[in-house]
């Protein structure tokens, strides 16, 4: 394994700064994810994991101790990175092994899924051997794997991923994640207010409001009694996934909504670079196509997810603000599910790609080799382009 190396404009950025992160769309933590599950504490004072060592459980995300403790990162690769592999994407899915779980500011030690020298890592650190392998461990390869394919660690992508093949989780590692939308009120209320009409047969005053939404959005996996979807009469085994799924929407819509303003500053960073000349990059007339390009297919997939999540909410309100049936809701939520999966890639690719050109070229008077700034926007415009294959 290599040193971890976590670049930032200043040189490489401590390894303790996810610290805080669990599960959002770059940055799937599983060493924090495990600490919240746990109340039993160690002897220096910090909660060990929740999960027995000693056996395994079928709702854990890895049965590896290792693997348990690891955080997992999507990478945009870098030139010098893809040699590491034999088909090297544009962004592959770096494993950061903490060297002291309870202080990540020691550092940590990184691989790639996928790379060259994969299987001879995954046997020296994590003890797993994919030829000599037991159902425990071919479950976990084949994590792994889906973890590498996914293009987010959206906690929605990743459990629609996860339940299409097959492998269970706690729902506890996603139930939180979206929670943070609460506090966008007015949005919020604006999709439950004809549901709650529809339910309640008669308009709805805020306390209302206020009252129904708190009892939807603190429903778990242990939730018993709930007013809005007794009736609605929506069966309690669908509550939970109903839920995540509803948050997973008015998520991605406020997520939308803050992509307006990111484009203009990329526009504007691409105006004001200063590209040295190179005989190896292309004429600056190609350069600029490929900017306008890149530039055109942010756009539409700005468009194209915004179109999306006001469509899903729509046909979700429709589904029960004209004759209510609560089979067609139920319907309604697990048709969007697609579609939501496609929304949170199109906010998860937009999101990479401006991320990472600032990131490189965002620098008020920035300088750039010209071959070096050809091979990134090259890069970005295919990931981008990728998303409107068919």
């Amino acid at each position: 394994m290599r040193p971890v190396k976590v670049h930032s404009r200043s040189g490489f950025r401590r390894i303790d700064r996810i610290r805080l992160s669990e599960n959002v769309s770059r940055v799937l933590n599983l060493f924090a994810l495990e600490k919240d599950f746990s109340g039993e504490t160690a002897g220096d004072g910090h909660r060990l994991s929740v999960w027995p060592v000693s056996r395994p459980n079928p709702g854990r995300f890895f049965h590896n101790r290792i693997l348990s403790r690891a955080i997992f990162l999507k990478h945009n690769l870098r030139p010098y990175e893809k040699r590491l592999f034999t088909s090297p994407g544009h962004v592959e899915t770096k494993i950061l092994i903490p060297i002291d779980a309870n202080r990540l500011e020691c550092g940590a030690q990184s691989f790639f899924i996928g790379e060259r020298s994969y299987h001879q890592v995954v046997r020296e650190v994590l003890q797993m051997n994919l030829d000599d392998a037991d159902a425990i461990t071919k479950r976990d390869f084949k994590l792994l794997d889906i973890l590498r394919g996914i293009p987010s660690f959206d906690p929605f992508i990743l459990s629609e991923a996860l339940r299409l093949a097959g492998i269970d989780v706690d729902k506890r590692y996603f139930s939180a994640s979206y929670n943070q939308v609460k506090v966008a009120t007015e949005a919020v209320y604006s999709d439950f207010k004809p549901l709650i009409e529809a339910a309640l047969g008669k308009s709805a005053t805020q306390e209302q409001l206020g009252r129904f939404v708190d009892q939807v959005w603190n429903v778990t996996a242990a939730t018993s009694a709930n007013l809005f979807f007794d009736t609605l009469r929506i069966p309690q085994s669908e509550w939970h996934d109903i839920v995540f799924a509803w948050k997973a929407l008015l998520f991605y819509r406020l997520e939308t909504k803050k992509l307006d303003s990111r484009l203009p500053d990329l526009i504007g960073a691409m105006k004001h670079i200063q590209i040295s000349n190179n005989i190896n990059m292309c004429d600056r007339k190609e350069l600029r196509r490929v900017e306008h390009h890149l530039v055109q297919g942010l756009f539409e997939l700005q468009k194209r997810s915004a179109s999306y999540a006001e469509n899903a909410a729509r046909t979700l309100v429709e589904a029960v603000s004209v004759e209510f049936d609560a089979v067609k809701f139920r319907e309604t939520l697990r048709r969007l599910s697609g579609n939501m999966v496609a929304l949170g890639t199109d906010v998860t690719v937009f999101d990479q790609a401006v991320s990472y050109y600032n990131h490189l070229f965002g620098q008020k008077g920035c300088y750039v080799d010209g071959a070096v700034y050809e091979m990134t926007l090259r890069g970005l415009d295919e990931l981008v382009s990728l998303r409107f294959d068919p």
